[in-house]
């Protein structure tokens, strides 16, 4: 008798399309994911240090233990997120308690006691600034895994996150202001003018958070991940650290960042002791229209970055965009020129694209992780690992505010001076060009040969949909 050919596998069924107001409603958590990343950064030295004097190394301190700290949390809310069984679910009600501190918390942190000594302020900076990110962590990583759970869409997850990104770098043209508005009129001085500020922001922030918590629906536990008994935290972090294509992933997301914040205060100074010839007005003007022109183009492209992931797949299209930031860093050396002080201007439109890519494209990828991890370990943990991610970029972003503070010391400037050394400023500008080229570009390089493409994600996911209806973990 001839051999009996198996049946084929029947190809996986087509993903339902995702409610249209679902994907703005989960949208709205880069609001949050955005503004707690950047803003308590813009407000810290104008207010901690220019009002109340406070010193700024110790500030540094502060900004630097919150970052160390955030990065722990975030897995641990994450394990606790995964782990939870309520009949309102794992997601939503870390979503909602952090909803309300995240304003709280946020507004506490600008209510600052007049008339206090510096340790005073330095102990309730950093009390209020931990509380804060504590808020953060207690939303943002259910957050993160309830758009994980959303779609299992190799491209939806991208369309997904353009609301995401969207937000994110919508928000982002707010930062500026928040000093400037702190210091109207209408207001006594600066300390009663930030603590309304805090105030409208801390309540902006649970308004704006509170969207996905009744906008989203929260899919039911899946039965197979029902069944597996949860590991301890340490071993859910070392099982979801041992996935070699995790690593590379998070690796991308180091090196990117890192690289990106740990010069990115060079700007100012460049621009007012090369660009303006020591004019801090013109060179703070310059800096508030390039964050809002920034943010526009990062939300112009978003259609181009979505457009990329579906035509080369994700991993090519954020190594064109790597590659486009590596280009654009290279570029500000010849930008930044008192000649034409406009010409800086032109950056964003290879950088903007670049960073628009790296959230939209990450975090979709970062989805794609989950499906592999399961594969590995039949385990579903969606919260921590998107959080764990989050943890290792963190720690990175925590030492690039350490190494921000060594460079500046390294190229010789001094404050005193209100025109500095031509050496000094050569320095600077060869620091602010060459970290973020190399270290881009390394990120690049890491991703050549990404494994998860299209076609071994559909894989995956049809061996996981045929482990469950075996119930084999």
């Amino acid at each position: 008798m001839p051999p009996i050919t198996p049946p084929p596998v029947p190809p996986p069924p087509a993903a339902a399309p995702l409610p249209r107001s679902q994907k703005p409603g989960h949208g709205f958590g880069g609001f949050i994911s955005g503004f707690t990343l950047n803003a308590p950064n813009y407000l810290a030295n104008p207010i901690y240090n220019l009002a109340l004097g406070l010193n700024p190394v110790l500030i540094g301190v502060v900004i630097a233990l919150s970052r160390f700290w955030d990065g722990v949390t975030d897995p641990l809310f994450g394990y606790l997120s995964d782990n939870a069984r309520s009949r309102w679910g794992r997601r939503k009600p870390f979503m909602l308690l952090g909803a309300i501190m995240l304003g709280v918390t946020f507004a506490l942190m600008w209510w600052i006691p007049r008339g206090a000594t510096d340790e005073f302020y330095f102990w309730w900076f950093l009390g209020t600034t931990l509380l804060f990110y504590t808020a953060s962590s207690t939303f943002l990583s259910p957050w993160s895994a309830l758009g994980i759970e959303m779609t299992k869409d190799y491209h939806e997850r991208t369309v997904l996150n353009s609301y995401v990104g969207f937000c994110y770098k919508a928000v982002g043209m707010s930062y500026a202001w928040l000093f400037p508005l702190a210091q109207l009129a209408v207001f006594q001085d600066t300390l009663e003018g930030v603590r309304y500020v805090g105030l409208a922001c801390g309540t902006l922030l649970t308004l704006f958070a509170l969207v996905p918590v009744f906008a989203v629906r929260e899919k039911e536990l899946a039965t197979a991940a029902a069944k597996h008994k949860p590991l301890p935290f340490i071993a859910s972090m070392r099982a979801v650290c041992s996935s070699p294509t995790f690593l590379k992933v998070s690796a991308v997301s180091v090196l990117t960042m890192t690289s990106l914040m740990t010069v990115s205060s060079l700007a100012l100074y460049i621009n007012i002791y090369h660009v303006y010839g020591g004019n801090k007005l013109a060179a703070a003007k310059t800096a508030a229209y390039f964050g809002m022109w920034f943010n526009l183009l990062s939300i112009l492209s978003i259609p181009l970055v979505t457009w990329l992931g579906r035509r080369l797949g994700k991993h090519r299209a954020i190594m064109l965009c790597l590659g486009a930031i590596s280009v654009s860093a290279v570029c500000k050396f010849f930008a930044y020129t008192p000649a034409a002080p406009w010409a800086q201007f032109l950056i964003p439109l290879l950088h903007a694209p670049g960073l628009a890519a790296y959230i939209i494209l990450l975090n979709s990828m970062t989805a794609d992780l989950v499906d592999d991890d399961e594969y590995r370990t039949g385990q579903r943990r969606e919260a921590l690992l998107a959080a764990a991610n989050h943890w290792l970029t963190k720690m990175g972003m925590s030492l690039s505010y350490i190494a921000a503070g060594l460079i500046l010391a390294g190229t010789g400037f001094d404050a005193a001076k209100t025109i500095q050394d031509p050496e000094t400023v050569l320095r600077m500008r060869l620091w602010f060009c060459g970290v973020p080229a190399v270290g881009t570009l390394l990120a690049l390089i890491l991703l050549r040969g990404y494994p998860l493409t299209k076609a071994r994600l559909e894989e995956i996911q049809q061996t996981l949909r045929e482990r469950r209806a075996s119930n084999t973990p």
